[in-house]
């Protein structure tokens, strides 16, 4: 899930008076402002040195559709690595290389002195979250990260999140998804409880074309949610994916240019096959 940082729905509701849903949808224009400044340094901390959190199982993936990153089966099969450090590999392993951002892990003594860092919590009982972007900087106490559960696709999607990214599934860019809402209703009732604004905040609305900077629709984004074909008007549903695609890699490395690799060469490196393929269709 994306947050909005409570001072901001506050300021919209101060200058329109239309309905609660539009105040959410207008929220949404911060996100072109959130953008880090180009060759950022951001500080992460943890609220735990070993959070006791569920490691998502391999087995309960579905690699058949959405291949799993690398990283996964190597602390699927390594679980003395403990969480926060494997989120430091990952951060480091993923976003850096084809970034000019610099992430910097601190204990919390250091980063309580920082001005501008990311802090994670692990309440299995929040779900996975995080502010967008340079909210973190604004949010001056608690979390401004949950992590109720670990894997690498989450760790991924939620970093985006820090880095401006939005979801996929809301983008106005070619957005192939038919919603049945009703059944999305229900659904998202049922398995997350959200009630009709939250669904609306975060499945329903899509952006405008001026409040984002992004590609046309992408099946392959870390950003996508998984839905199933009966929340659809075609019966065509999405996939969860576990990895950044071909286009989240060439979308970082132009809003923070300065990384150490191309995303081509990285995408080749770390997945095996040529970026184009994983732009064209195929993982």
């Amino acid at each position: 899930v994306q947050k909005f940082l409570p001072e901001h729905i506050t300021q919209i509701n101060k200058i329109n008076n239309s309905t609660g849903e539009h105040q959410t949808r207008l929220a949404a224009a911060f996100y072109s402002k959130k953008i880090w400044p180009a060759y950022s340094e951001i500080f992460v901390t943890f609220t735990e040195k070993n959070p006791q959190i569920k490691r998502t199982s391999i087995s309960s993936m579905n690699t058949k559709t959405t291949p799993l990153d690398p990283l996964q089966p190597y602390f699927s099969n390594n679980t003395d690595i403990p969480i926060p450090k494997a989120i430091e590999k990952i951060v480091k392993e993923r976003f850096e290389p084809i970034t000019g951002i610099k992430f910097t892990f601190t204990d919390i003594a250091t980063a309580k002195d920082q001005k501008n860092h990311v802090r994670i919590s692990f309440d299995d009982d929040g779900g996975a979250w995080s502010l967008v972007g340079t909210d973190a900087i604004n949010q001056k106490n608690g979390p401004t990260m949950n992590l109720g559960w670990f894997d690498v696709g989450t760790v991924l999607h939620e970093f985006g999140h820090v880095l401006g990214m939005v979801h996929e599934h809301e983008s106005p860019n070619g957005n192939p998804i038919k919603w049945n809402k009703p059944a999305v209703y229900e659904w998202a009732d049922q398995t997350q409880g959200w009630d009709k604004k939250e669904t609306n905040t975060n499945i329903l609305n899509k952006y405008s074309n001026d409040q984002i900077n992004g590609s046309e629709f992408d099946k392959n984004s870390a950003m996508l949610y998984f839905f199933p074909a009966s929340l659809t008007t075609n019966h065509i549903g999405t996939s969860q994916n576990l990895r950044l695609s071909g286009e989240d890699m060439i979308w970082l490395n132009k809003i923070y240019p300065g990384g150490t690799e191309s995303p081509a060469t990285f995408y080749k490196k770390i997945y095996g096959i040529p970026l184009k393929d994983g732009i064209n269709g195929s993982k």
